[in-house]
């Protein structure tokens, strides 16, 4: 594990690049990042895909709302 010490002299160093060197060095870091387990598993939506003869009503939206209870906000 790096120390904070060490966070602040590469800080210091990056901070000194020039403008397209520190954008290489970002994109080099998102390529090398892992990905979370969930983001593979993703699945969505196509378009289209639900299309069909009767249309969305204003009902369908608000049945589809999360509408969290006070123990899901709070814990309590």
């Amino acid at each position: 594990m790096i120390s904070n010490s060490s966070v602040e002299q590469i800080t210091a160093q990056v901070v000194q690049l020039p403008f397209s060197e520190r954008l290489r060095l970002i994109h080099w870091i998102i390529d090398t990042l892992p990905l979370p387990r969930e983001a593979a598993q993703r699945q969505y939506l196509v378009y289209g895909q639900f299309h069909g003869v009767r249309m969305s009503t204003e009902e369908d939206f608000y049945l589809a709302e999360w509408r969290p209870t006070e123990m899901e906000l709070n814990g309590a």
